[in-house]
């Protein structure tokens, strides 16, 4: 590390920081440096050919101080860990990426540096490509969703710029699914849109964020009265102040009064990820790809349908069939359409360059593992 250090080659983005108290201690973090990469790139080194531990601990227990625990020899554990490992073997069995230019690519990292000390600082690292599973509060009811794949930070924009194994996707969410689960607890219908008794119909998308992010922050506080303002909150969208409009949300749903300020988030978080590891493994067991992001999907454009219908059928075998649960379908990459004649350039197929090249790679490192 000290040579690495000293010749350039590695450099420090996050100091190791020692709290005496145990409570904000952290982990020093480095960088490959442009020279180094350079070195790589002239060797013929490719992302492709970076793999993460295979042995690193993917099932996380964390305390009520965020801090991981040494849980020793669990059941429960054990088979999640068994499960995840056949969902990683199906991530890696593919190549995902983003269909931006290195130009583009090199923008949009430069606006996420610096803005975040946790895996969001690096989702442009196409080498993350597996998942691990994080549990909160000493407690395997709480939590347990899916983290550390590049796809699950990257900016909402542009996942429907992923591509997978080189062709176009399509991204689809439950809707509403921390209320459609509530609902679903309640024996209630489920609405169409959770959150369509709180909207204006003014506000449109950006009014619905703000009510999502709102309900949700309700159910992860312990108490209505602690939560902050949200970032991006906008009393003019809402007509409302902060403080009034938490007031709102909670009145809009008499049926969950119980529900908000409990910190019951965790819970459903934790009965999400249920879900999430449910639909990877029908995805695994057929040889599909299928990339996680919390509450929703990215796979193959033409396995919308199916996907779709192993979110329906792990939702009703989880809770039950009390009501179609709603699904939001993201739009995926779309090409314009062109006048001018597309001139064959045979070195363009000998060289690619960017995701082209990274695919490319992929398939080789695949075939010389063979």
């Amino acid at each position: 590390m000290k040579a690495l250090l000293a010749s350039g080659y590695i450099h420090v983005t996050s100091p190791y920081w020692h709290d005496p108290a145990g409570k904000a201690s952290r982990t020093a973090r480095y960088q490959a440096s442009a020279s180094l990469l350079a070195h790589l790139h002239k060797a013929g080194g490719s992302l492709a050919i970076l793999e993460r531990n295979k042995g690193a601990e993917g099932i996380r227990l964390k305390d009520n101080d965020k801090r991981l625990i040494e849980y020793g020899d669990t059941g429960f554990a054990n088979d999640a860990r068994d499960k995840l490992r056949l969902i990683n073997d199906m991530l890696e069995a593919h190549w995902a990426d983003l269909a931006l230019t290195d130009d583009v690519l090199a923008r949009e990292r430069a606006k996420t540096q610096g803005k975040r000390q946790d895996e969001a600082t690096q989702p442009f690292d196409f080498a993350k490509r597996t998942v691990y599973r994080v549990f909160n509060n000493c407690d395997w009811e709480q939590g347990g969703r899916f983290y550390g794949a590049w796809w699950i930070s990257v900016p909402s924009e542009l996942r429907r710029c992923i591509l997978i194994d080189g062709k176009r996707t399509v991204e689809v969410d439950y809707s509403g699914l921390h209320a459609a689960m509530l609902f679903a607890e309640h024996n209630l219908p489920i609405p169409d849109d959770p959150y369509q008794r709180c909207l204006t119909q003014t506000g449109g998308k950006a009014e619905r964020s703000l009510v999502k992010r709102t309900f949700n922050a309700l159910l992860n506080a312990d108490s209505v009265n602690s939560i902050n303002e949200i970032d991006g909150y906008s009393a003019q969208l809402t007509g409302k102040e902060w403080g009034n409009f938490k007031t709102f949300i909670v009145d809009c749903y008499p049926e969950f009064t119980k529900q908000f300020g409990t910190g019951v988030g965790l819970r459903l978080q934790c009965q999400d990820s249920d879900l999430a590891e449910t639909v990877m493994l029908e995805f695994a067991a057929k040889g599909y790809a299928c990339l996680p992001v919390h509450d929703g999907f990215v796979v193959h454009h033409a396995l919308q349908d199916d996907l779709t219908a192993a979110m329906q059928k792990a939702f009703e075998a989880k809770f039950g069939y009390v009501g179609q649960v709603g699904f939001e379908i993201g739009e995926g990459e779309t090409v314009e359409p062109s006048f001018n004649a597309i001139k064959f350039d045979p070195n363009k197929l000998l060289k690619p360059v960017g995701y082209e090249k990274r695919l490319q790679d992929f398939w080789l490192t695949k075939r010389l593992q063979a």
